[in-house]
């Protein structure tokens, strides 16, 4: 029987609504483990923000960035960096239209500025901190993602201006930003690839909009209940919400856990 691989998208899936992993999934991915299944998160966060999800799942293997940063059993197997030019032409028209930006890879993340709203309400979103302040990160050290500050429709005016990336929103406050025609299945490719698991053998976990290519390229995609309708639309299964025991549910309506083992 081939190894069977389960992708876990984090914010809105893996964490409830209190930024946890509830106690009900991490007895469930130990149980998957247990029967031979490899549990691996697939996110856009980068890896410096998800230790304690890391330590609490014991799972050592990340998709992380959109794609752009791949990680199996804590080895790096994959890393797309952004070309320093392109991201210097944003850089600098962001500017010009008065919007901050991030800079990410797997051991820092650096705003362009302090004082911002949005960057404040973004990172309380997910229960972290404002930055440190480094416009100048991408010239010193590789980056991976960024993040762009701005209100829900505004990605329109940089996404026809500069194409070589793709602006998708995951919040009110915000957009991630990668090279267009990359997205978590990329990175989800080249593990696949690398560890020679073929596509019948994996399940992914998502609920919004950077989880609907993922849910293309894997066999078996599980919407959770609190997901978006169309991601809910592009999966095989629809589960109950990540504050609802869903991930514990969707592994068992998709038949890779027992009900007979779950106490």
């Amino acid at each position: 029987m081939e190894k069977q691989v389960v992708f876990f998208d984090l914010d809105g899936t893996l964490l409830t609504s209190d930024l946890k992993v509830a106690s009900s999934s991490i007895e469930a991915i130990h149980r998957i483990r247990e029967q031979g299944a490899e549990p691996v998160i697939a996110t856009g966060r980068t890896i410096m923000e998800i230790g304690y999800v890391m330590e609490e799942t014991g799972i050592q293997s990340c998709v992380a960035m959109n794609g752009q940063y791949v990680i199996y059993d804590g080895e790096i197997i994959y890393e797309n960096p952004l070309d320093v030019n392109e991201v210097k032409a944003l850089h600098e028209g962001s500017s010009r239209k008065g919007h901050e930006l991030a800079f990410y890879n797997a051991e820092n993340i650096t705003v362009t500025a302090g004082g911002s709203d949005l960057i404040t309400k973004n990172y309380e979103r997910v229960g972290s901190v404002y930055p440190p302040i480094d416009d100048r990160l991408y010239l010193d050290e590789t980056i991976h993602q960024m993040l762009i500050f701005c209100e829900a429709g505004e990605e329109a005016y940089y996404q026809e201006r500069f194409p070589y990336f793709q602006f998708v929103r995951n919040s009110p406050f915000g957009c991630d930003i990668y090279p267009a025609g990359t997205s978590k299945a990329t990175g989800i490719e080249r593990l696949l690839t690398s560890k020679n698991i073929p596509r019948e053998s994996t399940y992914a976990f998502g609920d919004g909009l950077n989880d609907l290519e993922m849910f293309q390229l894997v066999e078996h995609p599980i919407a959770m209940g609190n997901a978006l309708d169309n991601v809910k639309k592009a999966a095989k299964y629809v589960t109950n919400s990540h504050d609802e025991d869903g991930i514990l549910n969707g592994l068992l309506m998709c038949g890779l856990l027992d009900s007979k083992l779950v106490y």
